[in-house]
């Protein structure tokens, strides 16, 4: 299961630096304090890069008490003044970033960063509820997002449909299971993940064993391991394939992070395939990334609760794509939020139902990666078998 523990603190900051690029431009009066108006959201016209102000906390405010319907209660002033709370925290990580090393953010100032970014409505990763998407027009400023998404509500969900939870239990200890990432179905019996879904690095549970010589593998036969396309915040249904063979997983040292799985049909709707594209990445601007995000570790209660808790259960997150850095990369970036994790998910494009990219890891500490799906077609192995 993919949490934010799993990702390396010296690349914190370079997302950041891209959602405010105010950075390096301010002094530490101009930030002000949460609750006080001097150079708060409103200063920036309530702009991406706009420094964390009273705006943010009211925005956040909101989140708090949605996220908190059918728990405990949770007042408005309570949820005040924990908003409050991470706008300064969002504030003083910026002063931090501002000329300093990559370095130089803890965790909850990263996290209390995306927090403010996410209260903006700015970011958006959605539930996906059966058969429709939940209420985008709930979030802050999410009208683009919401606009969109109904004009294209067919493709989206027939993308939605094609995404599948890699959910694994332990057939020597059956009380425990879990997501350990997501994988969206290619064709009738293949379906594509990441490599470090079933090869996770650190501590993670290692899913299959290489076979030498080969870039295939084969699953450990003490964990049960399906694909369940219906894992998702609507109504209990079945819609699940058993992997049968792993035919392809790149090499550890492979920039391509892919893993290819045949699955077979085990019970409920079988979704249709989707196509990896043959154009390239940077012909779309808006995207969204259709995953599974793991619960957060290590997190603060009220910075979990503005990003409602992720459970593991399927979503839909919007954002951009990053401009390239150079000629013909393979590696991608956008800033669709995928808090917890959103490994082996698929990258799309509005125009149509295509798998653009493949995610392969990203959250507040190393920013939103995917890998193009030129790059996938063009990988000497992978590429024929696609």
């Amino acid at each position: 299961m993919s949490t934010i523990d799993d990702f390396h603190l010296d690349q914190t900051a370079k997302r950041i630096r891209r959602l405010f690029p105010t950075l390096g431009h301010m002094s530490a009066p101009e930030l002000g304090r949460a609750g006080s108006s001097e150079a708060s959201f409103e200063s920036s016209q309530g702009g991406v890069g706009a420094l964390p102000g009273m705006r943010d906390v009211q925005a956040i405010s909101e989140r708090l008490l949605a996220a908190n319907r059918g728990h405990r209660q949770l007042g408005a002033t309570e949820a005040e003044a924990m908003a409050t709370n991470i706008v300064r925290k969002a504030q003083n990580g910026l002063m931090k970033l501002d000329g300093a090393p990559d370095w130089v953010l803890d965790t909850e100032e990263t996290m209390a960063l995306e927090a403010v970014v996410q209260g903006r409505g700015q970011l958006v990763a959605v539930r996906v509820m059966g058969d429709t998407l939940d209420d985008i027009r709930q979030y802050p400023g999410a009208d683009m997002w919401a606009m969109l998404a109904d004009a294209h509500i067919t493709r989206i969900l027939a993308s939605v449909s094609a995404a599948a939870a890699v959910r694994v239990t332990d057939n020597l200890l059956p009380s425990l299971s879990w997501v350990q990432g997501t994988a969206f179905l290619i064709s009738r019996n293949l379906a594509l993940t990441n490599r470090h879904v079933l090869f996770p690095p650190a501590y993670g549970t290692r899913l299959a064993r290489r076979v030498p010589g080969t870039t295939t593998a084969r699953l450990k036969g003490e964990y049960e391991i399906c694909l369940d396309f219906a894992f998702d915040s609507g109504e209990p249904r079945d819609s699940t394939y058993r992997i049968v063979d792993i035919p392809f997983v790149s090499e550890d040292a492979d920039p391509v992070d892919a893993a290819l799985l045949k699955v077979e049909h085990r019970a409920g709707a079988e979704p249709d395939a989707l196509t990896i594209s043959r154009d390239s990445v940077f012909d779309i601007d808006r995207l969204y990334v259709v995953g599974h995000p793991g619960r957060l570790a290590s997190v603060p209660d009220d910075i979990q609760m503005v990003f409602d808790n992720p459970d593991e259960r399927k979503r839909v997150s919007f954002g951009k794509l990053m401009d390239p850095v150079m000629s013909g990369q393979a590696h991608i970036v956008h800033d669709a939020p995928t808090i917890g994790g959103y490994s082996g998910a698929a990258v799309h494009g509005f125009a149509d139902t295509s798998v653009h990219a493949l995610h392969y890891w990203g959250d507040a500490r190393e920013g939103n990666r995917a890998i193009a799906a030129t790059a996938l077609r063009n990988h000497p192995t992978l590429g024929s078998m696609l």
